[in-house]
């Protein structure tokens, strides 16, 4: 049996009860560093999702694996991955709060027709998707940064737009920004682990 449990945006305080309790009884969690790290009170066998892992052979085993996911598994999350190799009967999957949901909350925005997409290794069109919506999240990667996002919108035209980053997003660290297209743009900072919310007009 494998259970995926969506760890919401980081912090554990914003995880359903239930979703904590297939946690503490784990016999072995599975996740990225950063998530074991959350949970290292937990005396259970700890195995870190990196480039050495065989994910599949681990899926396949006969061990019955608690998965931590980052925000909810099903929106560009690991559940995709695991469904290939394990029949669905034989999965269980807590949802999680999303860090879009988070980001939303926080600066106010609704949800309602919302885009979201993902530039984390990939190529999006997020510029035909904004002209359409007039707002759009993105989840970024090293490459693909916010200021990356704002040089994309200058360089098609946009300027009254307002972009949101929010950082370390449910951690102590956590930091939300507000920014003008320029002000991005020029913007000497290397985000750590963020998403971004862009609205046209006044939103």
């Amino acid at each position: 049996m494998v259970t995926i449990v969506g760890v919401g945006p980081g912090s554990r305080k914003f995880m359903p009860l239930y979703a904590l309790e297939k946690i503490q009884n784990a016999k072995v969690l599975v996740g990225g560093r950063r998530h074991l790290e959350e949970f290292k009170d937990v005396p259970c066998k700890k195995i870190v999702i990196d480039a050495s892992l065989d994910f599949k052979e681990l899926l396949q085993s006969d061990e019955e694996i608690v998965i931590l996911a980052s925000g909810d598994p099903l929106l560009y999350g690991i559940a995709e991955t695991v469904l290939k190799y394990v029949d669905k009967e034989k999965v269980e999957i807590i949802s999680g709060i999303s860090s879009v949901q988070y980001m939303c909350a926080k600066i106010k925005i609704s949800m309602r027709d919302l885009p979201v997409l993902s530039l984390h290794g990939r190529e999006e069109d997020f510029i035909e998707k904004l002209r359409q919506h007039k707002k759009i999240a993105l989840f970024t990667d090293d490459i693909r940064t916010p200021q990356y996002i704002a040089q994309k919108l200058k360089e098609n035209g946009f300027k009254n737009v307002k972009i949101f980053v929010g950082e370390n997003l449910s951690y102590d660290e956590e930091m939300i920004y507000e920014f003008e297209l320029e002000e991005l743009v020029r913007f000497n900072k290397k985000f750590e682990l963020n998403v971004v919310v862009v609205a046209c007009g006044n939103m």
